[in-house]
């Protein structure tokens, strides 16, 4: 692989944006074809080691990613992660490509996506738990599909974290500010982007016709929301099969009885052709995620093509 072409965080904002991202996985997310499982390799209680690959006519890749939570300490970014993009005729390798930032982009426009599908248009607040760079992400995504959104809510880790966040936002203008877990978990969109092991969305704050979306989750160690607000919403999933094996926020409820995937209404692709959707204005969605190999294959292949 000596020599081949390598696309840096840099590079592959150059070519594409959240706009053109959002666009690419909805139509990618039409048919998505055979998904195939993540491996995951546990470096502790909280610490993982990821494979994920994907394979479609668009090309083959594989994303390996790390995530360390001492990396904070360390002053490090918590995920770190590399992509490998091959051609889908020959298998030749291809380019390379940072993995964090493929994740940096597309999982918020995947959010945002299904965000823009089933959030009320009236949405006019966005209240997001997190202040690292999902949450940056998922702040610019919003935007782009609720451009109509006046107000942002950010709950973090400490008030400190959350008031250094919003300062540093670049979000045309608008009222950003630090606010406690019940005034975000009130806005019309909410967004949990946080690496928690417990709740922190407070179910009884989340009001009648908001959506929420979900990515920080992606085992049984960790959950943004309660059985209750589960049971309470109307709740979409990227893929069935994924949800049901990586979703904690989904899969902890279920084995404890309490819910079942039974209840899961549609998945993206059903979304994105009208499958399934807000059946009613007072309803609450709920769309978790837990990261579709898929979509960074779709991603890398716009950049390849794009360079």
């Amino acid at each position: 692989m000596t020599g081949l072409p390598h696309h840096d965080a840099e590079a592959i904002r150059a070519v594409v944006d959240m706009s053109t991202c959002i666009e690419a996985l909805r139509a990618g997310s039409v048919e998505l074809g055979d998904l195939h499982p993540r491996t995951q390799v546990s470096l502790g209680l909280t610490d993982d080691f990821l494979m994920m690959p994907a394979v479609s006519p668009a090309g083959i890749g594989v994303k390996i990613v790390n995530v360390v939570s001492g990396n904070r300490e360390r002053g490090l970014p918590l995920i770190h992660g590399f992509y490998l993009y091959c051609d889908r005729e020959t298998g030749v390798p291809t380019a390379t490509l940072d993995g964090s930032a493929l994740t940096t982009l597309r999982t918020p426009a995947a959010s945002a996506l299904a965000a823009d599908l089933l959030a009320r248009p009236d949405a006019t607040t966005l209240g997001v738990f997190g202040t690292g760079v999902q949450a940056r992400g998922h702040v610019e995504a919003m935007l782009v599909v609720r451009p109509g959104i006046t107000r942002i809510l950010v709950t973090g880790r400490s008030e400190g974290s959350a008031e250094s966040f919003v300062t540093s936002l670049d979000v045309g203008g608008r009222p950003a500010v630090a606010a406690g877990p019940r005034e975000t978990a009130g806005c019309d969109i909410v967004c949990g982007c946080t690496s928690s092991t417990t709740p922190v969305i407070p179910t009884d704050a989340v009001r009648p016709g908001s959506h929420v979306g979900l990515v920080g989750s992606y085992s049984m160690a960790r959950r943004e929301v309660d059985a209750d607000l589960v049971n309470l919403a109307s709740v979409f999933v990227d893929d069935r099969h994924a949800a049901a094996t990586e979703a904690g926020d989904l899969m902890v409820p279920a084995e404890e009885g309490e819910w079942s995937f039974d209840a899961v209404v549609g998945d993206l692709s059903e979304l994105c052709v009208g499958k399934v959707g807000r059946t009613a204005d007072d309803e609450v969605t709920l769309f978790k995620s837990v990261g579709l190999a898929a979509w960074d294959l779709i991603v890398a292949a716009a950049v390849v093509r794009a360079c």
